[in-house]
């Protein structure tokens, strides 16, 4: 019981398919995460797994994947100890600038 708790506090520190489209991985500098690309000409999609510098705007790994699944597991794999961070706004109106 106790290894299946330990279990389910790691994976809310990953990307899944319920928080990639909101949610990267950051380490100082860096974010990593997974993006949708769609492809008229086949109308389909695929996944970007990305890494990249933010500072400097500069990509330091992609890889395309047919499979969320396979995106989200390469980017885990890489980058899965680095913390998660959302862009959902949940904090409400005391969070805008504005205020401040």
């Amino acid at each position: 019981m106790g290894q299946a708790h330990v279990g389910n506090i790691a994976d809310k520190k990953k990307l899944d398919d319920e928080n990639y489209g909101h949610s990267v991985l950051v380490f100082r500098d860096r974010q990593a995460g997974v993006s949708e690309i769609y492809d008229p000409e086949a109308d389909r999609y695929s996944y970007n797994a990305y890494c990249m510098e933010k500072k400097l705007v500069k990509e330091l790994f992609t890889c395309e994947y047919e499979f969320l699944e396979d995106a989200l597991h390469a980017i885990n794999e890489e980058f899965g100890t680095w913390e998660l961070e959302s862009f959902e706004e949940d904090k409400g109106c005391g969070s805008c600038a504005a205020k401040k």
